[in-house]
């Protein structure tokens, strides 16, 4: 049970990018009536930017480039 629990909180910003900054980035692109490229639906290309984001975040160790250190 730890060892599921260590995983899964391992991959949580890669679980938020994808589960919730997507929907985020899907509503943004909703709202400004702008199309996404290449025939995508809104919701991939929201889940694609909030899911290389938290890879990003993931590999980073911060959801923010210009860190402090």
């Amino acid at each position: 049970m730890v060892f599921l629990l260590k995983n899964i909180l391992y991959l949580m910003p890669l679980l938020f990018g994808i589960g919730f900054v997507g929907p985020v980035f899907t509503a943004l692109i909703q709202l400004t009536g702008w199309s996404p490229p290449w025939g995508l639906s809104p919701l991939l290309f929201g889940f694609g930017l909030g899911g290389a984001w938290g890879l990003y975040a993931q590999w980073r160790g911060s959801w923010i480039a210009w860190r402090v250190r």
